[in-house]
C-alpha cells in the first residue's frame, strides 16, 4: 500500500518530539527483510544463485534445465499460489463484504508472519553457523513440491550438511503431524529432494566450485518455534541465541532418533557429518 508523500511548508519544520521520533523507528519485520536483503547480496557476489530474499532462484539454472521446464515449474508454483489464496480468502465468514483484491490483501495484512519465520530461522542459522557454511531458502518451487525450506552446505568438504522444514509450533496435532513426517522421510524416502539444488564440486587445482543441479539423499530436520517465540525474537534480536542454540540442541536429538532406524548409506554420512559440526558449536 502506498502512502501520500507529506506537504511541506515553506517555513521551517517544526522540532521532532520525542513521542514522534519513535513512529519512525524501523520496523522489525522490515530489519529482518534488510538483513536477508544484504546477506543475499553478499552471497550472490559468490555466484550463489538466490534472490535478494535469500531463496534459490529457478531462473538462474537456464544452463542446467530447458527454458520450457523452468517456465513450467514457474507456472505451477503461480497456480498453486492463487489456489491458496482463494481458499484463505472463501473460507472467510466476512468474503461477501469485500472485493476478492481487497480480501487478498486483507487477509495477508492479517497474517503478517507469512514467511516471517523461514526468513528469521535462515537469518539465525546463518549468523549460527558462521562463514564455513552456506544457508539459503529453497526456491518455492521446492518449498512447496518437496517441503524443504533451507539448504546448507559446508565450504570447506563441499558436503550437503542439511535441509530444514520450519513449524510454527512447538505442542500439538500440527506439530506431531510435522515430527512424525519428517522422520518418515528420512526412514523409508531416504530423506528429501530438491530439483533446484546447489552443491559443491571439487576442481582439478584442488578449488571447490558451487554447483547447480538436483540433490538428492539430504539429511531433513523441522524447526519448530512457537508463533509467541517467533514474534519475541523478531522484537528482540538478543533472543536469536538462545534459539540457535535450541535448534542445536533439537538437531542432536533428532539425528540419534533418525540414526537408529535403517537409513541410506548416504544419508547416513551425512547425518554423522551434521553431527560431528553441532558437536563443536
Amino acid at each position: 500500500m502506498f502512502e501520500k508523500e507529506p506537504q511541506f511548508k515553506s517555513e521551517a519544520a517544526p522540532e521532532i518530539k520525542l513521542e514522534q521520533k519513535a513512529e519512525v523507528r524501523e520496523k522489525p519485520i522490515d530489519r529482518l527483510k534488510s538483513e536477508i536483503r544484504d546477506m543475499s547480496l553478499g552471497l550472490q557476489k559468490e555466484g550463489v544463485p538466490i534472490d535478494e530474499k535469500a531463496r534459490i532462484d529457478i531462473n538462474k539454472f537456464g544452463d542446467v534445465y530447458s527454458k520450457q521446464a523452468i517456465e513450467s515449474d514457474g507456472a505451477w508454483v503461480k497456480d498453486l499460489r492463487g489456489r491458496w489464496n482463494r481458499a484463505a480468502v472463501s473460507s472467510r465468514p466476512d468474503s461477501w463484504m469485500y472485493g476478492r483484491k481487497q480480501l487478498e490483501e486483507k487477509v495477508a495484512q492479517e497474517n503478517p508472519m507469512g514467511g516471517v519465520w523461514e526468513m528469521l530461522a535462515t537469518k539465525i542459522l546463518h549468523q549460527g553457523l558462521g562463514e564455513d557454511f552456506i544457508v539459503v531458502r529453497t526456491s518455492e518451487y521446492d518449498d512447496a513440491r518437496y517441503k524443504v525450506d533451507n539448504l546448507i552446505l559446508d565450504r570447506k568438504t563441499g558436503q550437503i550438511v542439511c535441509g530444514f522444514d520450519e513449524v510454527a509450533t512447538t505442542s500439538g496435532e500440527r506439530f506431531e503431524d510435522k515430527k512424525s513426517k519428517v522422520l518418515e522421510r528420512n526412514l523409508q524416502r531416504g530423506g528429501a529432494d530438491l530439483k533446484y539444488g546447489i552443491s559443491f564440486e571439487e576442481t582439478k587445482s584442488g578449488k571447490m566450485e558451487l554447483k547447480k543441479s538436483s540433490l538428492y539423499q539430504i539429511p531433513l530436520f523441522y524447526l519448530a518455534l512457537s508463533e509467541e517465540e517467533i514474534r519475541k525474537t523478531l522484537n528482540d534480536p538478543s533472543q536469536e541465541k538462545k534459539v540457535f542454540g535450541d535448534f542445536v540442541e533439537s538437531a542432536k536429538k533428532q539425528i540419534k532418533e533418525i540414526g537408529a532406524g535403517p537409513v541410506h548409506p548416504k544419508l547416513r554420512s551425512r547425518l554423522d557429518f551434521f553431527g560431528s559440526v553441532l558437536e563443536k558449536l
